[in-house]
């Protein structure tokens, strides 16, 4: 499966009249959010892959004008053509009012609550999230710090891969798109990076109980 990852950003290959050549061959989008709704809605005019969104940080536009077409992750796990995605939107709170912010605590509230569903499911094989695994890929300050919780999540459940944003490519000069966490990859997908979906080891096929199924590519409109 050949996945275009997406994030904080927009390319300005993708957002112009190249988007459909630049999309072609993609399975599947992932936006690890901080992307304009209307962005991820073009998107959805030149191709037929499904275009699945987590929220960032500066999201929650969102709420009053979702991108069109696309399909939230975020607390939830989708399985899209036979591929298990979990999606654990946001940033680490850096002020009170923030939307799609939470606290170490809460994060880690949020995977509590999904252990029916990955019981149910055997587990998800992509990680999408908006902010990294603290230590891994963010930075030494309130705003962009990680989570900590997101690394026994994958220590447990092991998947073929992590996505996220929130740390931009411009941020620095020294900018590393992939860093391996325990044998897992964890992709840093500011802007968009195109891979394949890594093969799992003693992957087992996926349960259908308590996930939205969408095996055919399609728009969602």
């Amino acid at each position: 499966m050949r996945i275009l990852a997406i994030a904080d950003e927009p390319s300005e290959k993708l957002w112009s009249e190249r988007c459909r050549d630049a999309l072609r061959g993609i399975d599947l989008v992932l936006s690890a959010g901080d992307l304009p709704a209307s962005y991820l809605s073009f998107l959805t005019c030149f191709t037929s892959a499904p275009i699945i969104f987590v929220h960032g940080n500066h999201d929650d536009h969102y709420a009053q004008k979702p991108p069109e077409g696309c399909l939230s992750a975020d607390g939830k796990i989708l399985q899209i053509k036979g591929v298990r995605i979990l999606g654990l939107g946001g940033s680490y709170r850096y002020r009170p009012d923030g939307v799609h912010m939470y606290s170490e605590s809460e994060m880690a509230s949020r995977i509590a609550s999904m252990r029916r569903k990955l019981r149910a499911t055997g587990g998800f094989d992509i990680l999408l999230t908006h902010a990294p695994i603290r230590g891994v890929g963010d930075q030494d300050n309130q705003t962009h710090r990680g989570f900590e919780c997101f690394g026994p999540l994958l220590d447990r459940y092991h998947p073929a891969v992590m996505i996220h944003g929130h740390n931009h490519q411009s941020y620095s000069a020294f900018f590393q798109r992939t860093r391996d966490y325990h044998g897992i990859p964890v992709i840093n997908a500011s802007s968009s990076w195109e891979f394949d979906l890594p093969e799992t080891p003693n992957r087992k096929e996926p349960s259908r109980h308590g996930i939205r199924i969408m095996e055919k590519a399609s728009r969602f409109d």
